[in-house]
């Protein structure tokens, strides 16, 4: 069984007693600054504040991780790829209509992912669920305005992990991360600003390890 050890603080506070190079995989799904209302965390900075802010814990997922993977904002892509260019970029695409911004139908979301997968894998993952297809998305939702696909995550960890390995996500959120690395024999830290969220993290994490204490 895998362990998972979850932590209520400020992802830069929380990052700073994590050793260097500790961490196997950091996946991380950050706020974007588009005036979402995550309660304890303000989403709606000066623009030069934000990428200041994001620098910061790039730095950071940088020094502890050995391989890094951001979901990043659409609108930042370069700014965010400039600051890892050692990764490459996965494009997740689905066939129903998305969100409209501006007359674009939004069918496509970019992930920079590191170099190397751990096994054969396109760059390109077609049909993936992510919130954004409204109707068409089906997995279980939650009370969080930044929801993380599971299907995604699920792939990011089968294509950059091996069994044990430690992942680390400092935006975790609902826990989406923590639930698919216990489904994946992955070991896991994390935390959030939220205790809210932890709350509901907490308890998907311990329904996953309940259903993979059953037997088959």
């Amino acid at each position: 069984m895998s362990e998972v050890k979850l932590l209520l603080g400020d992802c830069l506070e929380l990052m700073k007693d994590i050793p260097d190079k500790s961490i196997d995989l950091v996946f991380v799904d950050p706020p974007y600054n588009v005036g979402k209302d995550y309660g304890d965390y303000k989403d709606n900075l000066p623009e030069d504040e934000y990428l200041d802010w994001c620098t910061k814990w790039i730095k950071e997922i940088k020094r502890i991780g050995i391989n890094v993977a951001i979901y990043p904002p659409k609108n930042h892509l370069l700014w965010f790829w400039n600051r890892i260019p050692e990764n490459h970029q996965v494009i997740c695409a689905w066939s129903p209509e998305g969100a409209i911004r501006g007359n674009f139908v939004h069918q496509y979301i970019p992930l920079l992912v590191p170099s190397k997968p751990v096994k054969r894998v396109k760059d390109h993952w077609w049909n993936v669920q992510v919130p954004g297809m409204g109707y068409f998305y089906h997995e279980e939702k939650f009370d969080n305005p930044g929801q993380t696909s599971m299907d995604i995550t699920n792939k990011v960890l089968e294509a950059f992990t091996v069994e044990g390995d430690m992942v680390a996500d400092f935006f975790v959120g609902i826990g989406t991360t923590a639930v698919s690395c216990v489904k994946h024999n992955l070991n896991f830290i994390g935390g959030d600003i939220s205790s809210i969220y932890l709350e509901i993290a907490e308890k998907r994490i311990k329904d996953a390890q309940q259903q993979m204490r059953l037997p088959l």
